[in-house]
C-alpha cells in the first residue's frame, strides 16, 4: 500500500469541516455523480473529448495505483464532494504530471475547498518529483481558470502529452 493511501487530511473550510483522503472503491459512484452534475451545471456536458467521457470515470480508484500517482475525495459528513488527481501525463517525459478531474459539488463552490486541493496537488506532485505540473480545461470554467493562475500556471500554446481531452481549449503548465 503506498504511504498516501493512509493519510486523512482534516480541514476547516468556512466553517465546515471537510476530510480529505486518497480515493477508495466506495467513493468511485460518489465522485463519478459529482463530476457527471459539474459538466450538467456548467452546460458542458454536450462536449466530447473530456473527462466526463474518461473510460476510467467510473472506476477512478482502478486509475490511480501507480507509485507517482494519487486521487484524493474532500468529504463532508461522509459524502464525497469534490476530488482532484495527479499522475504522470500519457505521452511526456517523466518529470511531468498532470492534475487530474478537479471538480467540486455546487454546495462547496466559494468556501476555498478547490485553493486547498490545487495546493494539495501541487505538493504532491512536489513529494513525487515531478518538475512541471500540466493541465487542460475549458473557457466555460473561468473562475477555475482565474484560480489557476493564481496558483502561478500559465497558459501555453498547444496541449502537451495525449490525454484524449481534445475539447479543451486552455493548457496550462507550472513549473514545480
Amino acid at each position: 500500500m503506498k504511504t498516501e493511501e493512509s493519510e486523512q487530511l482534516h480541514v476547516l473550510l468556512n466553517g465546515l469541516n471537510i476530510t480529505v483522503r486518497p480515493i477508495s472503491p466506495e467513493d468511485n459512484p460518489q465522485i463519478a455523480e459529482v463530476i457527471r452534475n459539474s459538466f450538467i451545471e456548467n452546460k458542458i456536458d454536450h462536449l466530447e473529448g473530456v473527462s466526463l467521457h474518461d473510460p476510467a470515470l467510473t472506476q477512478l480508484s482502478s486509475a490511480y495505483t501507480s507509485e507517482k500517482s494519487a486521487y484524493w475525495v474532500a468529504t463532508l459528513n461522509g459524502k464525497v464532494v469534490g476530488g482532484v488527481g495527479v499522475a504522470q501525463l500519457l505521452g511526456a517525459d517523466e518529470k511531468y504530471c498532470e492534475m487530474q478531474k478537479l471538480y467540486l459539488d455546487k454546495s462547496v463552490l466559494g468556501i476555498g475547498l478547490g485553493r486547498y486541493l490545487i495546493d494539495l496537488s501541487v505538493q504532491k506532485a512536489r513529494a513525487f518529483g515531478y518538475k512541471y505540473c500540466y493541465l487542460e480545461t475549458l473557457k466555460e470554467l473561468s473562475s477555475a481558470v482565474s484560480l489557476y493562475e493564481q496558483f502561478g500556471f500559465e497558459h501555453i500554446e498547444g496541449s502537451l502529452g495525449n490525454t484524449g481531452h481534445g475539447s479543451c481549449e486552455i493548457c496550462m503548465l507550472k513549473t514545480l
